[in-house]
């Protein structure tokens, strides 16, 4: 087993197919399992839509994290805060942001914890993503 399965392997849900357009890619195995957590939180209430995250370690793919699976796991619901009721917490995290990145030619999407311009995500049919925010 190496370093990604044995620290995240946790997230992946073992009926999810590998092929997911939406990638979570952890910078190296060093990350804490925590951050990874509250990435995946972040992002699934972000996007009401999403139900699965590809997670990758350094670009190399480990598997995939389902909405279902990880609400399972982690108790937690994974909607956004007063969706419901149109509230929000005031302010900006100041834990971490989601750097979100989109390939200009078909519609597979990256997020990140960290950004490093020397080895930005790419698709493999078009190339390097472009940074969205």
């Amino acid at each position: 087993m190496d370093a990604g399965h044995a620290r995240y392997g946790v997230f992946l849900d073992p009926r999810a197919p590998s092929d997911g357009r939406t990638v979570l890619d952890v910078s190296d195995a060093d990350v804490p399992a925590a951050e990874v957590a509250k990435a995946l939180i972040a992002l699934y209430r972000a996007e009401p839509g999403l139900d699965q995250v590809m997670l990758t370690v350094g670009t190399r793919p480990i598997g995939a994290c389902t909405r279902t699976w990880f609400a399972r796991l982690s108790g937690e619901p994974l909607h956004r805060l007063g969706e419901g009721d149109r509230a929000g917490q005031p302010g900006v995290s100041t834990q971490f942001e989601l750097l979100r990145f989109a390939c200009t030619g078909c519609d597979r999407r990256a997020v990140r914890l960290t950004y490093d311009d020397r080895d930005l995500p790419s698709c493999p049919e078009h190339g390097v993503m472009e940074l969205r925010g």
